[in-house]
């Protein structure tokens, strides 16, 4: 009795044993096992093709790959075993981006009256640079005006200029000679208006009676004598 269970015990462990070795050699593959990663996925195709990987997806065996070349756009299939491409498929032109709407009237207007506080007299459209703009000039309480200039597309300031109500009055020519006159007594020889440094000034030659010249510098606005430079 002994020896018949022994043996029908012995029997049904070396079945369970051809089982489990069966099984182990038929089994199918682990899906999940990746060959080469996403990553290694993305290189091989731009390394292959150039351009841009925008999109990359798994899905059982596969990698399928979003390619940008230029404007136009592709599906690659590669088998995500073996990293073998499988197919390349155009899927059509990329499609630019629409340019920025450009801002309203109303809202350069704003725009204008946050960089001048004041009154819009004048609101108009033109160019500059090639480039649509808004010019619009704002009168503040103490009559000053200042004109600034919006690009329509951006909404940039492209510029901003106060102009005072009572601008200084220049010195006149006869004046600023008078007052060169007065520091070096002579015969006016030349007379240049110049601006320098934000500074407008004369400059006037004089020949004294001793031949000696000088050039006397005066001021364009207050008419003070700025200096006086003799020639050797």
């Amino acid at each position: 009795m002994g020896k018949k269970w022994g043996f029908i015990t012995l029997f049904s462990s070396l079945l369970i044993l051809s089982a489990l070795v069966g099984w182990l050699l038929l089994k199918p593959e682990d899906s999940s096992a990746e060959a080469i990663s996403k990553q290694e996925a993305k290189k091989l195709v731009e390394n292959r093709y150039g351009g841009n990987v925008t999109l990359l997806q798994a899905e059982e065996q596969l990698y399928y790959v979003r390619l940008d070349i230029k404007n136009q756009s592709y599906w690659v299939k590669i088998d995500s075993k073996t990293g073998k491409i499988l197919s390349i498929e155009r899927i059509g032109t990329i499609n630019e981006e629409d340019p920025p709407p450009s801002l309203s009237e109303d809202e350069i207007k704003k725009l204008i009256l946050s960089k001048a506080a004041g009154e819009l007299i004048s609101f108009n459209k033109t160019e500059s640079g090639g480039r649509p703009v808004f010019v619009g000039v704002v009168r503040d309480t103490d009559e000053n005006k200042t004109t600034v200039t919006v690009d329509v597309e951006t909404g940039n300031v492209v510029s901003e200029k106060t102009t005072p109500a009572n601008p200084p009055k220049r010195v006149t020519e006869n004046e600023a000679i008078a007052a060169a006159q007065k520091e070096v007594n002579g015969e006016i020889d030349d007379v240049d208006i110049e601006t320098e440094s934000g500074q407008t000034f004369y400059l006037i030659e004089i020949k004294t009676p001793d031949d000696n010249e000088a050039t006397v510098q005066i001021h364009a606005i207050t008419g003070e004598v700025m200096a006086v430079t003799w020639d050797d």
